[in-house]
């Protein structure tokens, strides 16, 4: 078999498993990524996954009800056909088993759903031996039949895309065909080299065909049928999604650290969109785990009941996207000058980043490249240079006014920012300080994460943060720059082909040529502003152990349970 399997995720994983500390620190990339085998053995163990919070002094006990907060938990659906929200995937994956697994610790693509899998010579054809024992929460039994059902839904025309759909393939993806009860093989009309890492991610977990053919619309909303640990009880809007465990739960993939049922008795997703009264249900114990904003981990460092945990974020920098398409950011030179205007270092020094994270460089982040793609994409970086600045904006005709911000032809240099509030204030307003420094202002409208997606497909907008999570290089970057990609809001088409070609790869060199010619077009033409690199911030009461952290550097709870004191 041609090995077709070109990503692996060790140059990422190892940065992933959470480690307590008090300051991220950025391990330096391989030069290049191993490559993962095509079949995956019968009976391989892998190793288990390094513990991502203090050793445990006790075995683990069985019972408890663990909260948790990531401000708003779900901003679209649990239906992960159609979700395109990060959070709501996460959740979902608790619920629906996936085919395969990625073991964070190492990178490695481990038996999941599926047993093992061989792809063919031209990596087309992929076909997935099944587990023979597994049946949904509904009690309708787990084969290929579901699988097929679950991957055409993905692709129905009918419906919206979301994750799903860029995850398998969109257009490259031709038909699932049912051999046996468990055996599957899938067809794609091209190469799709990161095919087994979309799998591993909750958005291509498996859904009871029945739960959802008979919960039609609500399905999502009002349920969640999977084969997973967790099952779905219930979920007040803007409150609360509770899951209970499985009760049959009994194929646990090796990675994790036991078999059978999960030991918490209730997991419960609480909405608390405020970091502050967050922090402050933390301190008090009416949360156990939650989500951290940077500014909010300095007074918890000394406190003994709460551990601080950060990972690299695995997916794109979060960056500045500008719309190519509108006035005045439609100007090359007035997107280039906004890159120089403003001080990547001096951002993270301030409050809203609290010297986390670092400057970003290039849609996808050091920790996700070979070290020789990150170094070639330093040579198109934007220096902090407002001399520059000034200059670009000079000879695109925009003079300073006598209230200090640029004109040309009656018109004031403004532009529209968009910020989901409250949580991307504190990104913006110091950037719109920078920009006044070179005579652009910013007007800053706000709202939450559906008025934005509303607001940025309308192209109503200059600037605007954005950002996704994921382990599939190529799928980000498909995501947010080619023009078929729904995502690509922007207005930039220069990137169309070198994507296709790095899609379309049979070698792990091709690719990431591919990839690299593709990013030093986004920032040559300045579609964004790189702002930075993210890490991800957790703080957990003391006594919640064994925090497992999938390969998006997300919580998962199968393994969790509580130390008695």
């Amino acid at each position: 078999m041609k090995n077709v399997q070109l990503i692996t995720l060790a140059l990422l994983f190892a940065l992933i498993a959470l480690t307590a500390c008090a300051t991220p620190t950025n391990a330096p990339a391989p030069t290049s990524a191993p490559t993962a085998a095509t079949k995956a053995p019968e009976a391989t163990k892998p190793p288990a996954p390094e513990a991502t919070t203090a050793p445990a002094a006790g075995q683990p006990v069985k019972g408890g009800s663990l909260t948790v907060s990531q401000g708003v938990n779900c901003a679209d659906t649990l239906n992960q056909h159609i979700s395109i929200n990060t959070g709501c995937r996460m959740i979902a994956h608790h619920i629906l088993d996936t085919l395969v697994i990625v073991n964070p610790k190492d990178g490695s693509i481990n038996p999941s759903l599926a047993t093992s899998w061989e792809v063919s010579a031209d990596g087309k054809v992929y076909t997935f031996k099944l587990r023979r024992d597994v049946k949904f929460h509904d009690g309708t039994p787990f084969n290929a039949q579901a699988v097929k059902f679950n991957l055409d839904y993905t692709v129905r025309p009918d419906i919206k895309h979301g994750f799903a759909y860029g995850a398998l393939g969109g257009e490259r993806y031709e038909k699932s065909e049912v051999v046996d009860d468990a055996t599957v093989k899938i067809y794609f009309k091209s190469p799709h080299p990161t095919f087994l890492i979309n799998l591993s991610d909750g958005g291509l977990g498996i859904d009871s065909p029945t739960a959802m053919e008979k919960a039609g619309n609500d399905y999502g909303i009002k349920t969640l049928v999977g084969s997973g640990p967790f099952k779905f009880k219930e979920w007040v809007k803007d409150n609360r999604i509770v899951l209970v465990p499985s009760d049959v739960y009994d194929w646990a993939p090796a990675i994790y650290k036991h078999k059978g049922v999960p030991y918490l008795a209730e997991l419960v997703y609480r909405d608390v969109t405020d970091a502050s009264t967050r922090a402050a249900a933390l301190e008090a114990g009416e949360i156990q785990l939650i989500s951290m904003v940077e500014s909010q981990v300095a007074p918890f460092k000394n406190n003994k009941e709460i551990t601080i945990l950060t990972t690299p974020k695995a997916g794109t920098a979060r960056m500045y996207m500008l719309n190519n398409a509108k006035p005045p950011t439609d100007d090359v030179k007035v997107r280039q000058a906004i890159n120089h205007a403003i001080d990547k270092k001096t951002l993270l020094q301030l409050p809203a980043w609290s010297g986390f994270g670092s400057p970003g460089l290039a849609p996808l982040p050091v920790n996700m490249v070979p070290a020789n793609v990150a170094a070639e994409m330093k040579k198109y970086d934007y220096a902090f240079d407002v001399a520059k600045a000034n200059a670009l904006l000079d000879e695109a005709g925009w003079k300073i006014g006598a209230d200090g911000i640029r004109e040309k032809g009656g018109q004031k240099l403004t532009i529209q920012a968009l910020a989901i509030a409250p949580t991307e204030i504190g990104n913006m307003e110091p950037v719109d300080q920078m920009l006044r420094k070179v005579g652009i202002k910013m007007n800053i409208s706000t709202g939450d994460f559906n008025w934005l997606i509303a607001t940025r497909t309308k192209g109503d907008f200059n600037i605007a943060l954005s950002s996704d999570s994921g382990a599939d290089p190529l799928r980000l970057v498909n995501y947010f720059f080619h023009t078929k990609s729904p995502s690509n809001v922007y207005g930039f088409n220069k990137a169309d082909a070198l994507i296709e070609k790095a899609q379309n790869s049979l070698t792990e060199k091709e690719m990431w040529d591919n990839i690299t010619l593709a990013q030093v077009e986004i920032l040559k033409n300045a579609v964004g502003v790189m702002g930075w690199e993210q890490v991800y911030i957790y703080g957990t009461r003391a006594n919640v152990r064994d925090v497992f952290f999938n390969e998006v550097g997300y919580p998962f709870y199968y393994d969790t349970w509580f130390e008695k004191k």
